[in-house]
């Protein structure tokens, strides 16, 4: 059976629930800042955040075990504290036919080596659980602690590329990456 919970040394990954609506709005989906530099909008209302979370929730059969998803996303949340502050996973890209590494926490959490540990378990799960060999990434290039986080899980460079916002009228200068599991 496949698990839904990673332990790490200082965090514990989850996957969201409904009742994470409010937490994940005010803390990150619902904040511009933190949204600069990804394809998805910010949230405008706990609507949008609970529309969010039931369309990554996690989908088991009658015996429990774990069906197969577009997108595996946690929650990360702090041991210490347990605050959740972020989230992040493996979103399926159709035009790549890969999954693709996506993750954002909350601003009073950057530059904590926190994605890097957290993204280092998932890493071990698409590979372990879900017997991947393949993963993409990418970063706006404006978004230089992204780009440190892929080097350090050591994502290789392929490719500039440039990447609309789910809305369509906007689109950002981006680096893509791979790596082999």
């Amino acid at each position: 059976m496949m698990k839904s919970t990673i332990k790490t040394e200082r965090l514990i990954l989850r996957p969201l629930t409904l009742d994470d609506a409010e937490t994940a709005f005010y803390g990150w989906t619902g904040d511009a800042e933190v949204a600069e530099w990804v394809s998805w909008l910010p949230h405008h209302s706990i609507e949008d955040a609970i529309a969010w979370l039931e369309e990554i929730e996690w989908k088991w059969d009658e015996n429990g075990n774990l069906l197969p998803m577009e997108n595996y996303i946690w929650g990360f949340v702090l041991k210490e504290t347990n605050e959740l502050f972020g989230s992040g996973g493996l979103i399926w890209e159709e035009d790549w036919q890969l999954f693709q590494v996506g993750y954002n926490i909350k601003k009073t959490h950057w530059n904590r080596g926190y994605t890097t540990e957290a993204m280092r378990a998932i890493l071990a799960f698409a590979k372990e659980e879900l017997g991947l060999k393949k993963i993409a990434g990418g970063h706006a290039k404006a978004n230089l602690a992204s780009a440190k986080v892929l080097e350090k899980l050591g994502f290789v460079y392929d490719r500039d590329d440039l990447v609309p916002h789910v809305d369509g009228s906007r689109f950002f200068d981006s680096c893509e990456y791979y790596l082999e599991l």
